[in-house]
């Protein structure tokens, strides 16, 4: 990379989005039907606004520290023992993040596709496969994010305006019934669905327009916000609360109930399929980068291409973990929940404690 500030504002919208949704939004309408009922696009608001609030915590605390890489950040702010301990464990939740959603990506495709291909050749390959594409610097990954965007978002658009004719919005009535305990569970629940935002830690050094960020985070939690209700209230509206409660991935069964007489596709799993895997990917050849850049910063490796093949072993056995799906969902839960704790709260919190003590102030960016 001979320029070191390469990305547009699209460049930074699309990796945020990208980054953020992932395969489990084919779940998502479940999790929040179970919590609170019809109201399930309401928590999405809410959370759309929490989540931004969030995201701008990491931005101020880039922005303080001048947008230095993030283990330039963390070094220069807790030395360098404690920060290579705090990065370490960051590079811990996105390694676990995406063999969890490697292994729930892999039991849809052989549930789907590839009934009788062992579970670990699956994963072995979609690892190879990742390991190859972020090979190459962060410009191509960043690239990569910008042609997927389209990709994800356009086919996923005309099926929505595909399954119109099965909607009834009476399903969602009526609202506001449940107590303020049911939202804060909903919120709980759906809040971990729009992680993904953290990776500005490693993507902000790199924005051309420092001063549009703000605004560009801002439109990506916006327009990730807005993805998931309408996602949301399609589910309900097609299949009611009682039934989407039941279904394992509501998204996915309401993309194979379209119909329609004398379509050229006859079976919608191939597009099912096809989406599962774009959706999947974006996310996780993001969160392998960065980990693999995390570890390479704090092991003084020369070559990311080292520190990806120190993290393989890892993913493959956190992946292969759980026996089943009710433990993968219930370990993922768990561990998410624990390490996103720390990512998204209490790290920006002690960073922006650590530079208000040493009197670090907000500097005007161009």
């Amino acid at each position: 990379m001979n320029n070191k500030n390469f990305i547009t504002s699209y460049g930074l919208f699309s990796t945020i989005v990208a980054a953020i949704v992932g395969i489990g939004v084919f779940s998502y309408p479940r999790e929040l039907a179970s919590t609170v009922g019809n109201d399930g696009w309401i928590v999405t608001l809410l959370v759309g606004v929490i989540c931004y609030g969030l995201a701008y915590l990491i931005y101020k605390v880039v922005k303080i520290n001048n947008f230095n890489r993030f283990y330039n950040l963390m070094e220069n702010n807790f030395g360098k023992i404690f920060g290579a301990v705090l990065s370490i464990i960051f590079a811990a939740y996105t390694i676990f993040s995406m063999s969890i959603g490697m292994r729930s990506f892999v039991e849809v495709i052989k549930m789907y596709l590839l009934e009788n291909t062992p579970t670990e050749f699956l994963i072995m390959i979609t690892i190879i496969t990742g390991s190859y594409l972020i090979r190459g610097e962060i410009d191509n990954l960043v690239k990569f994010n910008e042609i997927t965007f389209a990709i994800m978002f356009l086919p996923i658009l005309l099926i929505l305006l595909l399954t119109l004719n099965h909607l009834d919005f009476t399903n969602i009535f009526p609202m506001f019934m449940n107590t303020p305990v049911d939202y804060l569970k909903g919120i709980n629940t759906a809040v971990y669905t729009f992680t993904g935002f953290e990776l500005m830690y490693l993507f902000l050094p790199f924005v051309k327009n420092k001063a549009g960020v703000n605004k560009c985070i801002l439109k990506s939690i916006g327009f990730v916000t807005i993805f998931y209700a309408i996602i949301v209230v399609f589910c309900i509206s097609i299949f009611s609360k009682e039934q989407t409660k039941t279904l394992l991935w509501p998204t996915i069964t309401m993309i194979k109930s379209i119909n329609i007489p004398g379509a050229f596709i006859e079976r919608w799993e191939g597009i099912v399929m096809a989406m599962w895997v774009i959706f999947y990917f974006t996310t996780f050849i993001n969160y392998y980068y960065f980990s693999a850049d995390i570890i390479k910063d704090v092991f003084r490796l020369k070559d990311v291409k080292l520190s990806i093949l120190i993290i393989v072993p890892f993913i493959y056995g956190i992946a292969m973990y759980p026996q089943n799906i009710s433990e993968l969902y219930y370990i993922g839960r768990i561990g998410t929940r624990i390490f996103a704790l720390y990512v998204l709260i209490i790290l920006p919190l002690l960073l922006l404690l650590v530079n208000k003590l040493r009197g670090r102030r907000e500097r005007e960016v161009e």
